[in-house]
């Protein structure tokens, strides 16, 4: 009964770890740095690289790469757009080209 209880505990422990969704990466493109109402967002993602490659996408598709920026926020809790600062980690990317 005793290895019953326990195999139920790593079967119960198990799928809750691999049902984790882990880290998610939220972007933001402000399309110009004078105008920080301008700004789309781009979604989210599992890992930073693909939240800037996204963001990248977007600033060059609006002809923005000169003007614009983005940030990426992980594991923010109300959205990074709502400016809370409540995320793990900020990133800033293409804010000094």
């Amino acid at each position: 009964m005793r290895r019953l209880k326990t195999g139920f505990y790593i079967i119960i422990l198990s799928f809750f770890v691999g049902c984790s969704s882990g880290d998610v990466w939220e972007g933001v493109v402000f399309l110009d740095r004078g105008n920080l109402l301008v700004h789309v967002n781009s979604g989210q993602f599992k890992s930073l690289e693909k939240c800037e490659a996204a963001c990248m996408e977007i600033l060059n598709s609006k002809n923005a790469l000169q003007k614009g920026y983005y940030e990426c926020g992980k594991n923010c809790k109300s959205g990074l757009a709502s400016y809370n600062g409540d995320c793990q980690e900020t990133v800033k990317g293409n804010y000094y080209k």
